[in-house]
Formats: C-alpha cells, sequence, structure tokens
C-alpha cells in the first residue's frame, strides 16, 4: 500500500534535497521525523525521485538527522558570521580612513607585493612546487606559451607543460600534477620524453632529470608514456609497490585507487614490471597487457588491442566486454559526475561502447545505453541516478 504524504511535508524534502531550506524549516524536518512512520517516508521519497545529495544508496534515520542538525550548525554559523562581517566593516571603514589620512601627511612607507595563497576547487588542475600551488587553465590563450614557475623554466602551451632541458640543478626538484575526473593533461619532460595524464590522475615527477641517475616519477591513476630513450638513464614509474623499468618505448599504466589489479599495457618497445612484496618481475611484449594482482601481487600477462586501451588519448574511450559497474566508474571519471545505481543486478553485466568524449556529453552516452540495453535514468546537474 502506497504511504500518503502531506504537502508541506513533501516541500520541506524538496527544499532540504535542493538546500534551499532555512535553519527553522531545517528544525520543522526533525519534528516531523519524529512522527511514525515519517522517516520511512521521507528515504522512500528520496530513493525514488531524487538524489541524495550526500551519495548514498543506503539511507538510515540517524545519518539523515545527523546531516540535517550538520546543516542547521553550518547556517547558524554562518549567520553569526555575517553578523561579525558586517561589524567589521564598519570598524575597517574607520580604519582606511585614518590611513588615508596618515598617507597625505606621510606618504612615506613601503607597499609590500605579496601572492596570496590559492584554494583549489575540487575541479582545478593544480601545479604543485613545495608548498606553493598554481592552477592550470588549457585554453586557447596559451597557444603562444606563458611561463609559470619561473625559476624552472616552466612553458605552457594549451594542454602540455613544457620543461626546459637548460635549467642548471645539482640536486632533484620535483613538481606534481594533478588532474581531476572530467579533465586530460599533458607533460613534455626535460629529457623529450612525454606523458598523457588521464582523468582523476596525480603524477610526481622530477623538473629536471640529472645525468647518471635513473629518470623516476609516481603515478596515482592512469597515464601514457612516450619514453625518450637513454640507455645510461633508466627510466621507472612507481605505482603503489608496482615499478615499470624502461629505457625508450611507448606504453600505458593504469593504478587507480578502487581497482583490483595494476594494469601495464605494452605499444612499443620493451618494459620490465616488477613489485615491491615478491620481487617477481616480468619482461612485456609489445602488443600485450600485464595485469599485477594488488592482494597476491601475481603477475599474468595477456596478448591485447592496444588501441582499446589507449584511445583515451585522443579523445575516444573503448569499452569491450567490461560490466556496467567498471563502465559506471570511467564515465564519473570521464565527465566529473556522481552515478547512483539502483539497479544492482546489472554491475556484473558485460557491455560493449564506444564514446567520442570531445563530442558526446554525458546524457548522449547515457541516453545510447537506454535504447541499446534498455537502461533508465536520470539526470540532476552532474549527479545521475539509473532506476
Amino acid at each position: 500500500m502506497k504511504k500518503i504524504i502531506d504537502r508541506e511535508f513533501e516541500d520541506l524534502i524538496i527544499g532540504y534535497i535542493s538546500q534551499t531550506l532555512t535553519v527553522n524549516d531545517l528544525k520543522e524536518v526533525l519534528k516531523k521525523l519524529k512522527k511514525p512512520g515519517n522517516a520511512e517516508v521521507f528515504k522512500e521519497y528520496v530513493r525514488i525521485n531524487y538524489f541524495t545529495i550526500y551519495a548514498m544508496n543506503k539511507l538510515d534515520t540517524d545519518s539523515i538527522i545527523k546531516e540535517i542538525n550538520n546543516r542547521i550548525a553550518k547556517e547558524e554559523s554562518k549567520k553569526s558570521k555575517r553578523i561579525y562581517f558586517m561589524n567589521f566593516l564598519k570598524y575597517a571603514a574607520v580604519f582606511i580612513l585614518i590611513f588615508g589620512l596618515g598617507y597625505y601627511s606621510n606618504n612615506n612607507f613601503v607597499i609590500i607585493d605579496e601572492i596570496p595563497k590559492i584554494t583549489p576547487k575540487a575541479n582545478d588542475i593544480v601545479l604543485s612546487s613545495g608548498d606553493d600551488q598554481v592552477v592550470i587553465n588549457n585554453d586557447a590563450s596559451q597557444e603562444k606559451g606563458n611561463k609559470i614557475f619561473s625559476k624552472t623554466n616552466l612553458i605552457q602551451k594549451n594542454n602540455l607543460l613544457i620543461y626546459n632541458d637548460s635549467l642548471e640543478l645539482n640536486e632533484l626538484v620535483y613538481h606534481t600534477l594533478k588532474v581531476p575526473y572530467g579533465k586530460r593533461f599533458n607533460i613534455l619532460f626535460s629529457d623529450g620524453s612525454k606523458v598523457s595524464l588521464n582523468s582523476g590522475s596525480i603524477l610526481k615527477y622530477p623538473v629536471k632529470f640529472l645525468s647518471n641517475q635513473k629518470r623516476e616519477v609516481f603515478l596515482q591513476g592512469e597515464a601514457y608514456f612516450d619514453v625518450a630513450e637513454d640507455k645510461s638513464n633508466l627510466f621507472v614509474v612507481n605505482s603503489e609497490g608496482i615499478n615499470v623499468e624502461v629505457h625508450g618505448t611507448k606504453f600505458m599504466v593504469k593504478n587507480y585507487s578502487e581497482d583490483s589489479n595494476s594494469d601495464i599495457i605494452l605499444v612499443s618497445g620493451s618494459v620490465k614490471i616488477k613489485n615491491s612484496l615478491n620481487k617477481i618481475s616480468l619482461l612485456l611484449k609489445p602488443g600485450h597487457k600485464g595485469s599485477v594482482n594488488k592482494v597476491d601481487f601475481k603477475i599474468t600477462e595477456t596478448k591485447v588491442n592496444t588501441k582499446i586501451y589507449t584511445s583515451w588519448i585522443h579523445g575516444e574511450v573503448i569499452f569491450r566486454m567490461e560490466t556496467f559497474g567498471q563502465i559506471l566508474k570511467k564515465l564519473e571519471r570521464l565527465y566529473n559526475v556522481t552515478i547512483i545505481n539502483n539497479r544492482e543486478e546489472s554491475l556484473n553485466e558485460l557491455f560493449n561502447a564506444a564514446i567520442d568524449v570531445k563530442n558526446e556529453d554525458i546524457e548522449m552516452v547515457l541516453e545510447y545505453f537506454n535504447k541499446i540495453y534498455n537502461i533508465e535514468y536520470k539526470i540532476f546537474n552532474n549527479k545521475i541516478i539509473i532506476n
């Protein structure tokens, strides 16, 4: 039997989900939830009609009450901060007036040019050097190249960072590039090697590789490497206990935290896969994939079509006999969305698909799955629910 929900409570639920409720409204929701049956109505309404804004598939009453109390505390904190800020402005105006008068009476003071600290957003591409951070924008205005972090002779051109080998260094200095969901970026290293970073990846690397030392970088996520040949200086990719050693070749490393295996796909050349646990190694052949199990660190090798794995470099993503759960996770990274799947039985179903990321948005992709595989969905901003 369908539960009947009163209009006032329904409006409060909608306001709660859209985050438009006042503090008094939120307190009213808490009162409503104390009435028998209302908590179940709340959970069912959210589950059927909307995303939960805190991205949960399972809801319990205690979590809902805790979340509402947190919102009330935040809203009341904002209110007190606004009052404080208005009071501060009054005193600040007096200070500015006094300072201005002081300037005209005695202008012998020094202006300090202080660089403000940035607070990167979740969807920013961020380059870090020690405690310094720079937000990277890959737009057309960078076509001629702009210098950033001038001490390292670093230049950005569109979605490429270029490191100059002429920089004189006696010790290794590291940069870290973080690429968020929904974006990709490229780096040209000082030795001429190039790397393409996929969505949701982080790479730590030296500003300049030093002679007579191995060229070592550290990866979380997914990247395609085109390594310049240098027989004297080994190139090594470290990724959570996995070491990929190479002198000059093209290969891809995929090692997201949620993956059960670390995958290395060799396009050309030769690489050796090692792990830090049992010292087992594998010399991978071109056109093959080496997979390292994250539990027992065993390495397996299979022959593959490398284009399926490297197509993302050119803006295309190919799925071949991948589970629906794997596909959803990739879509979250590709389009920077949150997907809640209420169709649990479909997680292990196998699917084939090809996506042109540059020209197809997430709605077009989901419409494809709807037509071919009869998968229903709803979109709310960057949140998607699959029924």
